[in-house]
């Protein structure tokens, strides 16, 4: 079973747009047109998963810092890929100080054991 946990699309659609619809673990990785707009099409990815919530319980997760905007590529590595350490050890250390920032403290331990 899958829990559903309460999200933003605007979040997500700001983390998207702050990223210049790039994939934030390498800018030339391919990304496409959407088909009904003007941007690229990256998919929003919470580093910290939403299902952490309950070790953030004065913390709200779905935040612009906790999002990054990654092409279906490395999307998909963090969800179903074996070796997902340097991808993941790279976003971390992009989006650690700004986590902090909102109160969202971990180590990469931490995060790694979410995955």
């Amino acid at each position: 079973t899958s829990s559903q946990y309460p999200r933003d699309r605007i979040v997500s659609e700001n983390a998207l747009r702050l990223a210049g619809h790039l994939c934030e673990a390498d800018n030339s990785h391919f990304v496409f047109r959407r088909k009904n707009g003007t941007t690229n099409y990256t998919e929003p990815h919470h580093l910290v998963p939403l299902s952490a919530c309950k070790d953030f319980p004065n913390v709200d997760l779905d935040r612009e810092q906790n999002v990054v905007s990654l092409c279906s590529n490395c999307h998909n590595l963090l969800h179903y890929g074996a070796d997902i350490d340097d991808l993941l050890m790279l976003l971390y250390n992009q989006r650690k100080e700004l986590l902090a920032a909102v109160g969202i403290i971990l180590t990469y331990d931490q995060l790694r054991k979410y995955y």
